[in-house]
């Protein structure tokens, strides 16, 4: 079922689930598989690039630990954001205020950045296709001084993860019998972290002119016979957008993210053929990775063409 669960939320095939599939199980599945193929992934740079990645393999390793609990942990979080070194990215999911939460370490300033991880149900309903959004939201820089106070950290540890649990007056509402009732089905305002926390930390900060990236979202919103609707995985998501804007402000580039992505989604591809899956799912699968390895271009490394096209290959013969 986790495999089942990551085929659906990386390669968004054409059948959907019919209703919500998120676990505990199925996000921290997700999170391994990533710092699995992250380690993987090393052994294939350049010495000059290695030293530049560890900073992602860190970052993908803290995501795990945060994830390995059902709810955050202020003693962990605390901690995590005390070790950071200059150039190191933590990033945390915060589920019930539909919220990400990324903070750079740098020399003198500690950036921290926020934005919703899940549209709307109607942006997304309303639009023909995939949406285009900007990430991060609002940043703001705080200095190290600041930052490294242990008073401070565990405030806004404490903060972070009761905002992960607390289920605020951000949920929108809809009329029934006439009568106002929180619409469950849609997602939460971020509000509480894109505005209060942003606000927080301005009164020890300054806004933060950061690099910005434009992504375009594939989601969907897909209900029957349940409680609620299909979306794409929040931490999917949360993943792509922190590693992109990391390896695009540490020199790597867009085509090192674009690269490790298929190399990540090929070993999934992988796994769904070990496990026998069905064909249609396996042809959707190969045409992605096909896809992406094109859109790459010259730019997608030899060895990685090389192992694209054994891969392609296999999984065509086991469509045929």
């Amino acid at each position: 079922m986790t495999l089942q669960y990551k085929i659906t939320h990386v390669f968004c095939p054409l059948q959907l689930p019919d209703g919500d599939d998120h676990s505990h199980s199925n996000d921290l599945a997700l999170s391994e598989a990533l710092c699995h193929s992250a380690s993987s992934y090393y052994r294939h740079l350049d010495n000059p690039i290695k030293g530049h990645w560890k900073c992602v393999e860190k970052l993908l390793h803290n995501l795990y630990e945060a994830t390995r609990l059902e709810q955050l942990e202020e003693t962990l979080v605390s901690s995590q954001l005390e070790s950071m070194a200059v150039g190191d990215v933590v990033a945390y999911l915060i589920r019930a205020q539909n919220a990400a939460v990324v903070f750079r370490r740098g020399a003198e300033e500690t950036i921290a950045e926020s934005f919703e991880v899940s549209p709307t149900v109607a942006a997304v309903m309303s639009s023909c296709d995939k949406l285009v959004c900007s990430y991060p939201g609002p940043a703001i820089a705080v200095p190290n001084v600041v930052f490294g106070d242990a008073v401070f950290r565990l405030e806004l540890a404490h903060f972070l993860c009761e905002m992960n649990k607390d289920n605020l007056d951000a949920a929108p509402t809809t009329r029934k019998a006439g009568t106002t009732v929180s619409e469950t089905r849609d997602t939460v305002h971020p509000r509480y972290i894109t505005e209060l926390l942003t606000g927080i930390l301005r009164a020890v900060g300054r806004p933060a002119d950061v690099q910005r990236i434009n992504k375009r979202i594939g989601d969907d919103v897909v209900w029957r016979n349940s409680h609620l609707p299909w979306r794409r995985s929040s931490l999917w998501l949360i993943i792509r957008v922190v590693l992109q804007t990391t390896l695009a402000r540490n020199g790597l580039g867009v085509d090192v993210y674009k690269a490790f992505v298929l190399f990540f989604m090929n070993g999934l591809a992988g796994e769904a053929v070990g496990h026998g899956m069905s064909d249609d799912v396996l042809h959707w699968i190969s045409a992605k990775l096909s896809r992406r390895l094109m859109k790459l271009g010259e730019s997608a490394p030899n060895w990685l063409s090389a192992y694209r096209a054994v891969g392609v290959y296999k999984h065509s013969k086991a469509v045929v």
